[in-house]
């Protein structure tokens, strides 16, 4: 094994360590002698890979965040309309999102614990990838209302964030009317908005 490829695979086991303490117990709850012994590294050699601990949390964000996934995943979404293809596009999503239990960890210690002071370097990273799904709503625009459709897939991404936040939070113990059909509701809503349509209009 190369001194380089040692390296990286003393950074990503540090990174493994840092994410699984930070998820169990916090950012502020957890300490570098803490990492150091999860890692199996010597304290001060977390040092020759990191300047601190902010720093290794900043890694763990960009490298554990699960835009990794969804974007990925929003790729295979098929549809031969818009109708279509939110459908499947938000199904993977809330799926995507359901394999990462850890996701409202990671961004309750962001929001909470930093303010959300790394976001914008997440959503920086996030927007060039999103063109190629942006994109396939442009070939069917014909079907839109005239909306920004980087705002469109806001209020996407931010609608089904908020059903799998509320699926975790409420888990088992909603009503059962509040469960049936759950996703198919928060698509129609999506897709036709909550309020009756006025054909006179």
């Amino acid at each position: 094994m190369t001194e380089t490829s040692k390296g990286a695979q003393t950074r990503d086991t540090i990174l493994e360590a840092a994410h699984d303490l930070f998820v169990e117990q916090g950012y502020h709850g957890t300490s570098m002698r803490q990492l150091a012994e999860r890692a199996d590294i010597a304290l001060g050699g977390i040092y020759n890979h990191f300047q601190g601990k902010e720093a290794i949390f900043e890694e763990v964000i960009m490298k554990y965040h699960p835009y990794h996934e969804v974007l990925s995943a929003l790729q295979t979404a098929r549809g031969n309309t818009v109708e279509e293809l939110v459908r499947d596009a938000a199904s993977i999503v809330v799926e995507t999102l359901g394999r990462r239990e850890d996701f409202l960890n990671l961004m309750f210690i962001e929001f909470v614990e930093f303010e959300s002071a790394h976001i914008v370097q997440i959503y920086r990273t996030i927007y060039p990838q999103i063109t190629a799904f942006v994109q396939r709503l442009v070939e069917r625009r014909d079907e839109l209302r005239p909306i920004p459709l980087t705002v469109m897939l806001r209020v996407f991404l931010g609608l089904f964030i908020s059903y799998f936040i509320t699926e975790v939070m409420l888990a088992n113990e909603a009503f059962p009317e509040f469960r049936a059909n759950e996703l198919e509701h928060f698509v129609d809503i999506f897709l036709h908005g909550v309020l009756v349509s006025d054909s006179t209009s």
